[in-house]
């Protein structure tokens, strides 16, 4: 019998040991994409690319034009129809243009409006960094391109669009491309690095965001043409930085397996992949950093007559493109900690500003810049600080110091770190305590996660649960099966929620008891890793609550790093109009300027010394002042009626918000026209400068 055991065991061993084998076999070589390999890497001089960058292309706002409505509809949200580079892929002539570095594209308007119009460029990388040359079609083979040719067909370019063609350098790569097309006019630059499971192959859905983003943001500078001159002259660029987030050929499986069928082993096959892409992303973060700085440098070149151009640079990175920007810039933003002066405003580190979206992270590489502000601060919770000290220090940035760097993650809950046992039992409390305006907006608040819950909250579990998974921290996947296991059991989860849990019924028990039972598992397997900072993302490391004080008190956290800031759209849930792409040029949208809004809210709360501030919560404009508005979606200093006190100063300029699903959802779900217009408003828009509110931001250096 012990026979029989062991040679079962060592059966098992062996197929579990060839299944594992299988799996990456499939993974490493027949699933694999191809391991160097440009997708765009056309040179923009070849005819086909040429013709484009003169005439524009239309087709992607006609592709799917007139498709009805139920097909835009998808069970995970919204579908957008149009802008489909894989509705082209059979089409011979459409597979070259596509490849060409750099695109025109052009959105038309059925009200005779101007049409959208902007550049979108291309810069991909090797694994290692290296970047991809240019190629050019002689005979139906890709040949490198010759740069003496090269240097002719660009000097006929430029004299055609009368422009001085001297001292032009050959045209060897992409970003060479880019820099010629920076050199000169004005520009407004959207660069965005994909993440995980992404390439710049022809039909990625980041390309058809990226896309998305810039026909958004030619839309803002049009309708703002109308006021400011300023605008009117502006070109938008969008920039998509490649890399191979990509090692499984999902589009392939679906392809030829079917959606449902090939779809299932894509999702199972590149969910392996995490961190095995993880390291490509931080081992091209150097190249693709000084690629973007090179482009900020052309940016800021004067113009013929050495005025400043007025350019604009905005820098996103989503999933683990953030991870790459979060790693390229560590030490660029430890080093501007610690240079910066006492009172003054810290310059951007990378163009006029950076966000990471959804970042998939460690929060220690946030984490450790915040602790170089924290050391050179005093704070209330500091051992023999006194008030004029904290006081004092509370003016390392100035009233005007704008966002440096901003990361937005999709959160689970509020509030922040979940309820207590006892918090329930206070905020049901109706007593005269000075604490009934708070328990109010706190009760509002819960009601609106209730809801959150009940129809499935749209958090981003990619960096919430799965991230910490790869990281052998097990915890947050403990709270995923948990949380599962309520809704089928229709109550809400622990420490979520103050709704009273019905009985769950015998069945649904039976059902969750293998749920529940992992759950434990997950949550108590030894080793784990133990420091949150080194398994959770940026975005999903809230400061822990101290042990005394209710949620709406505010006091001193005893760890005062993570999240630092909360963001909530507008609208509710779900009633916001998502707009297809080939409507953009006519969609009923608005983005407003918004100058001063900044100022204004850390004005309204002077006496606690900006602290908490709301952009919902303003001080009165100024006399005179014009274009001053409040921002797109809302935006709170600190993370209110929590029990937890802002754990950075009032105008720190780096942001870590935790974002609602009215205004940030899923892990790809960034595509809210209210999101996209409060991002350009923090670019486009003098936010922390009330007194020139009659200057728009577009102008202003």
């Amino acid at each position: 019998m012990t026979g029989r055991l062991v040679r079962g065991l060592r059966l098992g061993v062996i197929a579990t040991a060839l299944l594992a084998l299988g799996i990456l076999f499939l993974n490493y070589g027949v699933l694999s994409t191809p391991q160097a390999r440009a997708y765009r890497d056309l040179d923009p001089a070849v005819p086909e690319c040429s013709e484009g960058l003169r005439t524009g292309w239309t087709v992607l706002s006609e592709v799917g034009r007139g498709a009805p409505m139920s097909s835009m509809l998808d069970g995970d949200g919204w579908r957008d129809p149009t802008n489909d580079e894989g509705a082209l892929r059979d089409d011979r002539r459409w597979r070259t243009r596509l490849r060409c570095a750099l695109q025109r594209h052009v959105i038309p308007s059925a009200r005779g409006e101007r049409p959208l119009e902007y550049t979108l460029g291309f810069l991909e990388f090797k694994e290692d960094g290296e970047p991809y040359a240019l190629v050019s079609r002689a005979g139906g083979s890709d040949v490198a391109i010759d740069s003496a040719m090269l240097r002719h067909a660009m000097e006929g370019e430029m004299h055609a669009r009368g422009a001085p063609a001297t001292g032009l350098k050959p045209v060897i790569t992409q970003l060479d491309a880019l820099t010629q097309h920076l050199a000169t006019g004005r520009h407004y630059v959207i660069a965005f690095i994909h993440g995980w499971r992404h390439d710049a192959q022809v039909g990625d859905a980041n390309v058809a965001d990226l896309r998305f983003y810039a026909a958004h943001a030619a839309r803002f500078l049009r309708d703002r043409c109308r006021s400011d001159p300023a605008a009117c002259g502006m070109d938008v660029t969008a920039v998509y930085v490649g890399w191979r987030g990509a090692r499984v050929d999902e589009r392939g499986l679906r392809d030829r397996f079917g959606a449902a069928l090939g779809g299932f082993f894509g999702e199972l096959s590149a969910a392996a992949t995490l961190f095995d892409r993880k390291p490509v992303s931080e081992a091209v973060a150097p190249a693709a950093i000084s690629a973007l700085r090179t482009l900020e440098a052309a940016l800021r070149r004067p113009g013929p007559d050495g005025a400043d151009r007025h350019n604009k640079l905005v820098v996103a990175g989503h999933s683990l493109g953030g991870n790459m920007l979060a790693t390229g810039l560590k030490d660029d933003l430890l080093k501007a900690v610690r240079r910066h002066r006492f009172g003054e405003a810290m310059p951007p580190v990378l163009g006029d500003f950076v966000v990471l979206i959804n970042p998939a992270a460690e929060a220690s590489k946030w984490t450790a810049v915040q602790r170089a502000v924290w050391e050179r601060v005093a704070t209330p919770a500091d051992p023999g600080a006194t008030p004029g000290e904290v006081a004092h220090d509370s003016g390392l940035f100035p009233l005007d110091q704008r966002p440096v760097v901003m990361s937005v993650t999709a959160a689970l809950a509020f509030p922040a770190g979940g309820l207590r046992p006892g918090d329930c039992a206070w905020i049901g409390l109706d007593v005269d305590d000075g604490f009934q305006d708070a328990r109010a907006r706190i009760r509002q608040r819960l009601a609106g996660t209730d809801a959150m819950f009940n129809a499935g909250v749209d958090y981003d579990w990619a960096t919430h649960d799965l991230f910490p998974t790869f990281k052998f921290d097990f915890r947050p996947a403990a709270g995923f099966l948990e949380r599962a296991a309520a809704r089928i059991e229709h109550r809400p989860p622990r420490g979520m929620s103050c709704a009273v849990p019905r009985e769950a019924d015998l069945l649904d028990s039976v059902l969750t008891l293998p749920l529940r039972t992992l759950s434990v598992l997950a949550a108590t397997f030894p080793f784990q890793i133990s420091l949150p900072e080194e398994s959770h993302t940026i975005g999903n490391l809230d400061p822990p609550r101290p042990a005394a004080g209710v949620l709406a008190d505010a006091r001193p956290s005893g760890a005062p790093f993570g999240t630092t800031h909360e963001m909530l759209g507008l609208a509710a849930t779900g009633s916001e109009r998502h707009h297809a792409y080939a409507t953009l040029a006519d969609a009923d949208i608005d983005c407003p300027r918004a100058n001063g809004w900044l100022v204004r809210a850390r004005r309204r709360r002077v006496k606690e010394g900006g602290l908490g501030w709301d952009s919902q919560d303003l001080a009165p404009p100024q006399a005179g002042a014009e274009g001053q508005g409040s921002p797109a979606v809302r935006f709170q200093h600190g993370l209110p009626l929590t029990g937890i006190a802002p754990v950075t100063l009032a105008n720190d300029p780096f942001w870590n918000v935790r974002a609602f699903d009215n205004a940030l959802s899923r892990h790809d779900g960034y595509r809210l026209s209210s999101f996209i217009c409060a991002l350009s408003q923090l670019v486009m828009d003098d936010i922390v400068d009330a007194a020139h509110g009659n200057q728009t931001g577009m102008s202003s250096p």
